[in-house]
């Protein structure tokens, strides 16, 4: 049974990194001007929809595959979170942009149960779970969240 737990732990992780090589998903990026938010729509073909919460924006991208991805950006202009909901994972890569690459190396370094991954760096947390058609996620800086901005509001 406990290599059962072993092959499925795999194929998460296995399903998370592939599915973050994908070019079907969202243009976010982690860390970059809230402007790229405007053009995700268009690239897409997606609807977008912005809400001003005070301290912070959130953009929200319906995509065609029906995903919906939600870039948080606070008042400096900047993406602090990206959330996705939907049944396909969003593009990794492009999303998390210039940490990718301390994603992916605690990514395959990390100990997951059979539905969820988390990645909890100094400046970057990662949060996956899910199954076929049913993925859900969000990227943060936590550095970078504004005063009185709680995590749990970022879903």
């Amino acid at each position: 049974m406990r290599s059962g737990s072993r092959f499925k732990d795999w194929a998460l992780l296995s399903a998370i990194c592939a599915a973050s090589a994908l070019p079907c998903a969202a243009h976010a990026t982690l860390g970059e001007p809230e402007s790229s938010a405007r053009a995700d729509g268009e690239i897409l073909r997606g609807s977008i929809q912005a809400t001003d919460h005070g301290s912070y924006r959130v953009h929200e991208i319906q995509l065609p595959s029906g995903t919906l991805v939600r870039e948080y950006s606070g008042a400096d202009g900047s993406v602090f979170a990206v959330t996705w909901h939907g049944p396909f994972m969003p593009n990794l890569r492009q999303t998390l942009g210039r940490y990718f690459d301390e994603y992916s190396a605690a990514a395959k370094a990390a100990q997951t149960d059979r539905r969820h991954l988390r990645i909890q760096l100094d400046d970057l947390v990662v949060q996956a779970s899910g199954h076929m058609r049913a993925f859900s996620g969000r990227a943060y800086l936590p550095h970078a969240i504004p005063g009185g901005v709680s995590v749990e509001d970022l879903n």
